[in-house]
């Protein structure tokens, strides 16, 4: 079954769409990645997007108006890149607008946008969206979810694994060799600050290669500074995002630094707080698989193995591409929820129990169902 899976990060860098043949093999999938490509935002929308996000503030009618045209560029983008292929079906993340974890008593409360409708009218096949509400309503974080793909398609018998995530919000999947339970947490920053700093301080997206980074000086106060925040020492289950952690959070303490100086800061940032995590895990003498746009940044990565004085590799050398993981992961989700499995992970996200994760826009629904049920019998 050829199913496309639709990722957009924190850092705003755009869409992810992934292409992929997925086989169910008893618990688990064969995953076989046919296309992938991040798409950008068109300028004009992600200056909208950028306005809405913390902390600035959005009307509902820029909200609604944003959900309709990011849904848009969504399918616009899996029909581009699936041009000539036959799907069966989108599984859609969206684009976070707002997250925040637990409250007092509640689940947390979490919004993407990105209408799974204008997506399912551009690609003409089923679309799953909304996979954190389910989780949220059953007083979990909603986040992380992707550490339930990491377990199916990762784990190895008598091999424990770190997967490390350095999207725009960094966090890891603890991975037992003895088939137990997963567990997973939001890190902290990991791309999120680079790039907000990057894009403000260098006129560029990113630092590409961690070029900027490499020549700076990390200013050794700010960084204890960010590290001493109660969060860090908080434990699971936690998630975070640019509300907490963007650059705003630290009420203009980067104007003094150069450019360099503030990059080599936040990688210092980034590194230390992963390190402290995988210290306190008892995973530190194991590989740490990492994925996501940091496994481009070269001086994040060296500042990371030093931190943690583990190997630090690639999940493409567990056959994963780095860059498409978080959008194969959502492509999972979407057939766990159309076999019917439950996909929520309550020890992750602090859930009262395991949730079917996700709703659906349909478009030939029982032709789709009656189609998993075969394979599904058949694996």
């Amino acid at each position: 079954m050829i199913v496309v899976g639709l990722m957009a990060g924190t850092s705003l860098d755009g869409i992810d769409v992934a292409v992929v043949e997925l086989r169910p093999r008893g618990p688990s999938y064969s995953v076989e990645l046919l296309r992938f490509q991040t798409i950008p935002y068109e300028r004009t929308l992600e200056r909208r997007l950028r306005a809405a996000l913390p902390p600035q503030s959005a009307s509902a009618r820029e909200v609604c108006e944003l959900h309709a045209d990011v849904g848009a560029a969504f399918g616009d983008a899996a029909a581009s890149v699936a041009e000539g292929v036959e799907i069966a079906f989108a599984a859609s993340h969206g684009q976070t607008l707002y997250h925040c974890g637990r409250r007092a008593g509640r689940g947390g409360a979490t919004l993407q946008i990105g209408d799974a409708f204008a997506i399912r009218e551009r690609v003409g096949v089923t679309v799953a969206y909304d996979f954190r509400s389910a989780d949220c309503a059953a007083g979990g974080e909603g986040a992380p979810l992707v550490p339930y793909a990491d377990a199916l398609l990762l784990r190895r018998p008598g091999l424990p694994r770190v997967a490390l995530n350095l999207g725009g919000i960094a966090n890891l999947t603890l991975i037992p060799g003895d088939g137990g339970e997963v567990s997973a947490f939001d890190v902290g920053p990991g791309n999120l600050l680079l790039d907000e700093l990057a894009r403000t301080r260098l006129g560029q997206p990113f630092d590409r290669d961690g070029t900027a980074a490499a020549r700076g000086r990390a200013d050794t106060a700010l960084v204890e500074r960010v590290l001493a925040d109660p969060w860090f020492a908080q434990p699971p289950p936690k998630s975070t995002g640019r509300e907490r952690f963007g650059a705003h959070a630290l009420d203009g303490a980067w104007d003094a630094l150069t450019a360099e100086d503030a990059l080599a800061t936040a990688v210092e940032i980034t590194a230390r707080s992963v390190a402290a995590a995988i210290g306190r895990s008892g995973y530190e003498s194991c590989d740490v698989l990492v994925s996501g746009g940091g496994v481009h940044n070269r001086v994040l990565l060296a500042a990371i193995a030093r931190a943690t004085a583990v190997e630090v590799r690639s999940s493409a050398c567990a056959g994963i591409d780095p860059d498409a993981k978080e959008a194969i992961a959502f492509a999972v989700l979407g057939y766990e929820l159309l076999r019917g499995r439950p996909a929520g992970l309550p020890r992750v996200t602090g859930a009262v129990g395991p949730r079917l994760l996700g709703a659906l826009a349909p478009q030939g629904l029982e032709t789709l169902l009656a189609r998993v049920r075969a394979e599904v019998g058949a694996a």
